[in-house]
């Protein structure tokens, strides 16, 4: 790199200049100075080393960065001169380029080239964003691969244990949970109406000839319980399954030589996907997981028995709840009325589960991840 020549740029964009700075290759480490100037100075123009000499239209180019000043925050309220539009003021959206022929750095505005040479710049640049993006991601979570493995491993203990509850449920009480799948599907609220005639209908023939009284219960709780189907077991073997290609990187070296490996094979987008949707999808399953003990809630069974057993309601069901010292059992049972149970589902808490639950039940920030 030659030294630039620190002296006030007239913009008269002359054939030849001579004072700019040289560089074999397109600079990408000046992009954050770049954009730290900008930020600062909102004058792009004033960025050190530029060439302002006369650019041709069809020149080709690099893309360093891409950038947007606001008219009102700078110096002079103007807009910003370009070499290749031979203006003083042109732009205030532009581009920090490479000129391969010249071997220099300038900025122009965004659609100041040619269309053709336009379009072969910014799709390289949305390639080397995505690699770079790509890369940066991969070398930031794969160390963290292994870890992610041994907290799916831990939590299929757990994932049995609920799914097993779902299913004594489901095969002990299936009209009774699929009454509970109807609430969750209508808002997730214990809820009965009372249609009956309107008294003022009598003397008002403009009044309704019926009116309707609401009576609330509470919300459902543990809504995974009653969900049509239930697999956390069988989703935290497809995360495994995700991961198992991208385990071994316990250290950033051997992270950065999978994450080279990966990009050289153009298989660097299909990690990223796996790895961010598994740590995802594994957050929003724990959660998940932990908050069907809700369901056994003391103040949640109450409301449960006072709706399931109110005279408005279309199938009354029996719920009794016995605390113990392992943990608790709800009794779930619905009778035909004739003296015979039809349906009856015993489901168990244990301690340890519902302990597990009431540590991991904080709602994570999904779009975080």
């Amino acid at each position: 790199m030659e030294a630039a020549a620190r002296k006030p740029v007239e913009y008269t964009f002359p054939e030849e200049y001579h004072g700019h700075a040289k560089y074999r290759e397109a600079p990408f480490h000046l992009r954050q100075p770049f954009i730290e100037h900008v930020k600062q100075t909102y004058e792009p123009e004033t960025f050190p080393g530029l060439y302002w000499g006369r650019l041709n239209k069809n020149e080709p180019f690099e893309v360093i960065e891409t950038f947007a000043v606001d008219r009102k925050k700078r110096p002079e309220g103007d807009y910003i001169p370009c070499p290749m539009c031979q203006r003083r003021e042109k732009f205030l959206e532009g581009a920090f380029v490479f000129i391969f022929a010249r071997q220099c750095i300038a900025i122009i505005g965004h659609d100041c080239a040619t269309a053709e040479i336009r379009h072969a710049a910014f799709s390289k640049k949305k390639q080397d964003d995505l690699r770079r993006q790509q890369e940066d991601f991969l070398l930031a979570k794969l160390v963290h691969v292994p870890r992610t493995l041994g907290e799916i491993r831990t939590l299929m203990d757990v994932a049995k244990q609920v799914e097993g509850i779902y299913h004594d449920f489901s095969r002990g009480a299936p009209t009774v949970q699929k009454a509970l799948r109807q609430v969750r599907k209508a808002g997730g609220e214990y809820l009965l109406h009372e249609v009956r005639d309107n008294p003022a209908a009598l003397y008002n023939e403009r009044a309704s000839k019926k009116i309707t009284t609401d009576y609330h219960f509470g919300p459902l709780a543990g809504e995974a319980l009653v969900r049509s189907s239930y697999k956390p077991l069988s989703d935290l073997r497809r995360y495994e399954q995700w991961l198992l290609s991208f385990d071994g990187c316990d250290d950033e070296e051997k992270a950065m030589d999978m994450t080279i490996g990966l990009l050289q094979r153009g298989e660097a987008t299909k990690a990223v996907h796996y790895i961010g949707e598994a740590r995802r999808k594994l957050q929003r399953l724990r959660w998940e997981m932990s908050t069907t003990t809700q369901f056994f809630g003391e103040y949640h069974v109450d409301n449960l028995r006072q709706w399931a057993t109110h005279p408005l309601h279309p199938m009354p069901f029996s719920v009794e709840r016995q605390v113990r010292h392992d943990g608790i059992l709800l009794v779930i049972a619905r009778n035909t009325g004739k003296d015979q149970e039809r349906e009856y589902a015993r489901l168990f808490l244990p301690n340890s589960l519902a302990e597990w639950a009431d540590a991991n039940r904080e709602r994570p920030a999904f779009e975080n991840l």
